[in-house]
């Protein structure tokens, strides 16, 4: 009498998970850093690549990795440039925008430019200050932040920051230094300056506001 022989089939293999699947999704859940969203993209990229071939899995592990990195990558290009028009182009341009708005325009567009609390009057010292300027200096060319002194550097402590400017007007260029100042009317972040100090050593230096402003 024979025995029959019995066989078993082989269990069926699986590929391995893609390393770079499973990286493109770790790094991609770290949404605040630029470096760790370019690297899931590329990394997903990758992976979704090796899963086409069949060489490994993880397919939607790659997916995933790679839409996070470019969704992180939105969020900070959207952040940076809000943070750039908002804080950091107000801190470079110093009192630039106010001088034009009050010689272009007169001296309550200049005024809407500074911290004045709320029923402070200063449009004659306003009108005052810009006749001085435009009758000593002319229209503003040009202002240029002095790099021979410490720039202002933005601090979530710090509400005020100075900075010297060079001013080229039409007539003259002179110095001058501005304290710019973190403001949030309505919940929203906004710089505007809390005064202006142009330095003229041989007709005297002027200010806006001459004083600190108080409020009625």
């Amino acid at each position: 009498m024979s025995v029959a022989s019995t066989s078993t089939d082989p269990e069926p293999r699986f590929p391995p998970t893609s390393v770079c699947a499973v990286a493109s999704l770790v790094l991609g859940l770290v949404l605040c850093c630029p470096l760790t969203s370019l690297a899931a993209i590329v990394l997903g990229a990758v992976g979704i690549n090796a899963t086409k071939a069949r060489m490994a899995s993880g397919r939607g592990l790659a997916v995933a990795g790679l839409c996070l990195g470019i969704a992180g990558t939105a969020l900070q290009l959207a952040f940076g440039t809000w943070a750039y028009a908002t804080v950091y182009a107000p801190l470079m341009e110093g009192p630039a925008p106010a001088l034009r708005a009050g010689l272009e325009r007169g001296s309550a567009a200049m005024v809407e430019c500074f911290t004045i609390p709320e029923g402070a009057k200063l449009d004659a010292e306003a009108t005052a200050f810009l006749d001085a300027v435009k009758s000593r200096y002319g229209n503003l060319v040009a202002c240029e932040l002095d790099r021979s002194t410490q720039p202002p550097t933005p601090d979530s402590k710090r509400k005020q920051f100075e900075a010297d400017f060079e001013l080229r007007f039409d007539r003259a260029t002179i110095k001058a230094r501005s304290c710019t100042e973190i403001t949030t009317p309505q919940d929203r972040l906004s710089m505007k300056l809390r005064w202006l100090e142009l330095f003229d050593p041989a007709r005297g230096d002027l200010r806006f506001p001459p004083r600190e402003p108080k409020g009625p």
